[in-house]
């Protein structure tokens, strides 16, 4: 049985989607809230990946990294990378 979900924001990242799973499906799959999922479109097929929501530890040493070199992540989104 299909489900529509809410709208829910999809970021592309090269040849890559990242979409958020929603609450309720993660929760009915064992899955933690936060999960994504990595959709890649590679050789005429779809590859999928799951990527576990950060640590709060991990988190918060990105965050001071990406603050840290502020200016750098901006110039590298400037030249796409």
């Amino acid at each position: 049985m299909s489900e529509v979900i809410e709208k829910t924001e999809i970021k592309v990242v090269g040849k890559s989607w990242v979409i958020q799973l929603p609450e309720n499906f993660t929760a009915e799959n064992n899955l933690p809230n936060g999960t994504q999922v990595l959709l890649t479109f590679k050789n005429e097929a779809v590859e999928a990946e799951i990527l576990p929501p950060l640590s709060d530890k991990l988190s918060s040493i990105a965050n001071k990294i990406l603050k840290k070199r502020e200016k750098v992540f901006e110039e590298l989104k400037r030249i796409g990378d």
